[in-house]
């Protein structure tokens, strides 16, 4: 059984790599504190959205199906890649010319990490759940 067929464990495999990819990205921000001229990078924040159209079907469309008089069918185009964050606001650079907050990043870097956490326990909780409806009790 593939978990990756099922959307919703699709979705959150795709949210820890768009966390693992943040915390790459975060902690050479932080070793990069010091270098002259560089400026911090960070990627685009991940929105339900997005999700929901890169967990569509294997042909890349998400449709949906009409059931009543009234109902409306549409698509979901599939986005794969995650996009880093324009530069919206421009921080106060340091003496050597960079935009580097030390606190800043170690507090995105706890909240990613608190958030991975988060996801890895919904994951886990939710295969407990398909474990339990496949052995059910003797």
């Amino acid at each position: 059984m593939n978990l990756n067929e099922i959307p919703l464990f699709r979705m959150m495999s795709q949210k820890m790599e768009w966390l693992s990819e943040r915390q790459r990205l975060l902690s050479h921000n932080v070793a990069n504190a010091n270098t002259p001229g560089y400026k911090s990078q960070d990627l685009k924040p991940l929105d339900f959205a997005s999700l929901v159209r890169s967990s569509a079907g294997r042909n890349g469309r998400q449709t949906t199906r009409a059931t009543q008089a009234g109902h409306f069918s549409g698509s979901a185009g599939v986005s794969n890649k995650f996009k880093l964050k324009a530069d919206s606001q421009k921080s106060a650079e340091s003496m050597t010319g960079n935009n580097i907050v030390l606190e800043e990043e170690m507090m995105k870097v706890a909240q990613t990490s608190m958030e991975y956490q988060l996801t890895t326990n919904l994951y886990r909780k939710h295969l407990a759940i398909i474990r339990a409806a496949l052995n059910p009790p003797r």
